[in-house]
């Protein structure tokens, strides 16, 4: 007879019980990942929705820069009587007396062309220096004439004959205006002639206007 039974014995065989045991890990890691998965989503969405802390410092101090920022957006008015205006000189049109050019030719003064960066560096100092003219009741004029010498590289200016007040008192004046003509490049300003002679009148207004 043989020594083992016919049938099998009753209960599950031996692999099906491994099996079953080993599902149960997988199930557990499952959870664990679930888990961290929903940490990992619900944190950053707190942090991002929680209500910001304000500090009252900063909040003060912004809004001590908005306070300054309105105030400097408002133009300032002056006071009536603060603002004082320098007394305006009237100019009249430059007058070239001659132009003269090395030989014995002679170009007629209304063929002279304008020396005009001179003309206009004596009418700008002639105006900012109107405080220098000396005080009068009736108000006075004074012809300034230039001398503009280009092969010298020499600029002249003097008192001429048309003016009402002396060189005495004319004096000052015509050393402020002097100090007010900016020294010139001579290798860079346009000219067809070597030298000329212009004049320009200037009236000034009456010192009580001063």
């Amino acid at each position: 007879m043989s020594r083992y039974p016919s049938t099998p014995p009753s209960g599950l065989p031996p692999f099906r019980q491994l099996g079953s045991g080993a599902q149960q890990p997988v199930r557990v890691q499952m959870i664990i990942s679930l888990v961290v998965a929903l940490v990992l989503v619900a944190v950053p969405l707190y942090l991002w929705r929680r209500p910001q802390q304000i500090d009252p410092h900063a909040l003060q101090a912004a809004a001590s820069a908005s306070a300054s920022a309105s105030a400097g957006a408002v133009s300032y008015v002056p006071l009536a009587g603060t603002v004082t205006q320098k007394p305006k000189v009237k100019l009249f049109p430059f007058k070239t007396i001659r132009c003269v050019d090395p030989g014995p030719g002679k170009t007629p003064p209304e063929r002279c062309d304008h020396v005009t960066y001179f003309e206009d560096a004596v009418s700008r100092s002639i105006r900012e220096n109107v405080i220098c003219a000396p005080s009068t009741k009736a108000g006075a004029t004074i012809s300034f004439v230039m001398d503009v010498d280009f092969r010298r590289k020499k600029l002249k200016l003097y008192r001429g004959k048309s003016s009402s007040l002396s060189r005495a008192r004319s004096k000052e004046l015509f050393r402020c205006v002097k100090r007010g003509i900016p020294t010139p490049e001579w290798g860079s300003i346009p000219h067809q002639h070597a030298r000329y002679v212009v004049s320009v009148k200037a009236s000034y207004p009456p010192s009580d206007t001063f």
